[in-house]
């Protein structure tokens, strides 16, 4: 899920938006606290957004204006959030209708007009406009080239067009082109053993993690096996970002944020489990905005906890 996280069909069927004011608004600390040395916390949301207080955040993604999309699916809704982190508007609410959604577990950005929502309890995915206008569909069930697959877990988008989906109770990667037909599928030469999680970097290639290999196995815009990387004392991975030659995860095993370079190897690793402002419980989506601000699904607790990089990494 590149949030960073670095996602239809016919006609366009303009949808009622749900519009709310934020109360409380989210509360902010003024000055950042040094986490490691490395991170500094910078403040968090949570609370009443709209309807209903966010519950359950799983993923996060943001636009060219830094507003933030989050996926609260515990209130299966999408939430639109101001760069300043108050609420602007929502869509969704339980349903297997067009304008419903039912256990959405990732997003993603097309780097243009609209993001993808994984409606993965109606097995679908949800195209939106930036307004939350869901306005197409793709439906598995009807699609010849998905109607096979099984439980999507993720999915991502990269700047060439093509979408990636994980299939982990097929152990593949479906590759789809420009016109959500079925490209190719990717899998290393030896094959999965679990794959859960792909984001896609800012040079094309598809990373794919293995949650029983402890492993992120490689693939190039055309579909190609690059080889793989081999994760230093993982636990289980919530999501990750590639980044200026780094990887950024959680790892809601052992509650925390962990920095890996590009050989695997642990550069740094913040949180425990809890939850005070150095603290996480269960944290899963991640997405690092244009400021260089990160933000962290702290899923456990109802909030999204931002922080910003305090010093270099080694």
């Amino acid at each position: 899920m590149n949030v960073a996280k670095q996602g239809l069909l016919g006609g366009v069927l303009v949808l009622s938006l749900m519009l709310g004011a934020c109360s409380p608004p989210p509360q902010l600390e003024v000055a950042p606290t040094p986490i490691a040395g490395k991170f500094s916390y910078v403040g968090e949301i949570k609370g009443e957004f709209g309807d209903e207080e966010l519950s359950l955040p799983v993923a996060i993604a943001f636009d060219m204006s830094r507003s933030a999309y989050v996926i609260d699916q515990g209130n299966n809704r999408v939430v639109k959030l101001r760069p300043d982190n108050t609420f602007e508007r929502e869509n969704g609410g339980y349903g297997l209708g067009f304008n419903g959604l039912s256990h959405p577990v990732s997003m993603e950005s097309d780097g243009g007009i609209s993001f993808f929502i994984l409606d993965q309890g109606n097995n679908r995915i949800i195209r939106s406009d930036y307004n939350l206008v869901f306005s197409d569909e793709i439906r598995f069930n009807s699609n010849p080239d998905l109607e096979l697959a099984g439980k999507i877990a993720d999915i991502a988008f990269s700047r060439f067009g093509n979408m990636y989906l994980v299939d982990p109770d097929n152990l593949k990667v479906i590759m789809l082109d420009k016109d959500y037909a079925r490209e190719q599928e990717l899998f290393p030469a030896g094959g999965f053993a679990q794959c859960t999680i792909v984001t896609v970097g800012d040079e094309g290639n598809a990373y794919v993690y293995d949650r029983d290999l402890d492993a992120i196995y490689i693939f190039d815009s055309f579909g190609n096996a690059k080889g793989s990387i081999e994760l230093e004392d993982a636990g289980i991975l919530g999501d990750f970002i590639v980044r200026t030659g780094m990887i950024i995860a959680t790892d809601k095993e052992r509650h925390e944020i962990v920095v890996y370079d590009m050989n695997g190897e642990r550069m740094m690793a913040t949180g425990s489990f809890g939850s005070g402002t150095l603290s996480l419980n269960g944290p899963t989506g991640l997405a690092m905005r244009s400021d260089n601000l990160l933000y962290v699904c702290d899923t456990g607790n109802n909030r999204i906890v931002i922080y910003e990089l305090a010093a270099p990494l080694p």
